[in-house]
């Protein structure tokens, strides 16, 4: 019986040459994780990976630093002069005795899709293959050093993870180390044993880093960023309520829900960082239901969803617009409200207030409007 789990194999036993830096590639800090950590992070949250294999240079210093090192779906085995010995040596660990299947990912690929590994598994099964990886076309105008320009629509770039039937990788590695050949990827060593391969569609933002200027363009990707705006009139009352935190004054807020402008903007730059929607989608103002409604319900809901994303609040930025009343004096109690309806430290939150310099609605102490960005980031 096929097994719904496979084991993945890391190979991270590399120095990282062109990397160009005292500590390998792989344990370069990517924000506060470093590569490999972000890339284990995501293997670990994946429905289908049940053990993680990672190969390591001998002295490797480093790998006991890492913030996966006690979980207990890893195990550190000792990697080899290249990746192809890496790869075989974990091949040959005991761990993986009992599956037919196994994936090999990059530990200096991090941002890869576990959704694509799902579906590259159905498919190597279904298909009955040998293996199966993404690819991507060439996009830049491609030369040789010898010819010139050549024909790039003939050439496409091979990612990992690459899935693979553990008995047809096993004996491809092993010709190939044993006759000497070199082996870019485990595709070609299947290819070079003439197994059944075949590829699917990847994604560019599947990175490799190899370079150190690699860093910066990875970190565009791991982040997501979304705006909100939202302005609510005044009526005659005893006090508003501004990121959970109630304002004593003389207005009050004209609105179906609770009211708190701060929050609602929060919840439109929440969904739409994460491409959801806005606030109207899920919470009408017409619905007798939310009449009434706690703002920070509308919070909890962002917050779950983005959870089921894989994403989490890096920052937000919020700037509150009014004439009265004065936000300073309130500014320090509206962060602690924040921080905990958010659920992250105080110094995520950017928060400031202005004024529209006496004109229009709000100039004419009239309404009061927020304008929220909020960055997501993957967890």
């Amino acid at each position: 019986m096929i097994k719904k789990t496979i084991p993945v194999i890391v190979p991270a036993a590399g120095i990282g040459s062109r990397f160009e830096n005292d500590i390998p590639k792989q344990y370069f800090k990517l924000d506060a994780l470093t590569v490999i950590e972000t890339t284990i992070k995501e293997l670990l949250n994946s429905n289908i990976v049940e053990r993680i294999l990672i190969c390591v240079a001998k002295n490797d210093k480093f790998i006991e630093q890492q913030d996966f090192y006690d979980d207990p779906k890893i195990k550190i085995i000792k990697g080899g002069s290249t990746r192809a010995q890496s790869v075989f040596n974990a091949l040959n660990d005991s761990v993986l005795e009992d599956y037919d299947y196994v994936a090999i990912h990059d530990a200096a690929r991090p941002n890869f899709s576990n959704k694509d590994l799902n579906s590259m598994y159905d498919k190597l099964i279904n298909e009955k293959l040998d293996g199966i990886y993404p690819y991507i076309q060439l996009t830049d105008s491609l030369k040789s050093y010898q010819s010139g320009t050549v024909n790039k629509d003939e050439f496409y770039l091979a990612q990992t993870p690459q899935v693979c039937k553990k008995s047809s990788i096993h004996t491809a590695l092993k010709n190939c180390l044993n006759n000497n050949i070199e082996v870019p990827d485990e595709s070609f060593a299947l290819e070079h044993s003439q197994f059944l391969v075949d590829k699917v569609q990847g994604q560019r933002n599947n990175i490799k880093i190899t370079y150190k200027e690699d860093i910066d363009l990875i970190s565009k990707f791991l982040t997501r960023t979304g705006t909100g705006y939202d302005l609510h009139k005044y009526k005659d009352g005893k006090g508003i309520l501004l990121g959970g935190h109630l304002i004593s004054c003389e207005y009050s807020i004209v609105a179906h829900s609770d009211g708190d402008v701060l929050l609602h903007s929060l919840a439109d730059s929440i969904l739409g960082a994460s491409a959801l929607g806005d606030i109207g989608m899920f919470f009408s103002d017409t619905d007798l239901v939310n009449k009434g409604l706690d703002s920070s319900k509308i919070i909890d809901f962002c917050l779950l969803k983005i959870a089921d994303m894989g994403l989490e609040i890096f920052n937000v930025d919020i700037t509150i617009i009014c004439e009265s009343p004065k936000i300073n004096p309130h500014r320090n109690q509206i962060l602690k409200s924040l921080s905990k309806i958010l659920k992250i430290n105080e110094n995520k939150i950017g928060l400031k207030a202005t004024t529209s310099e006496k004109l229009g609605i709000i100039g004419n102490n009239q309404a009061i409007a927020v304008q929220t960005l909020t960055n997501l980031k993957k967890i």
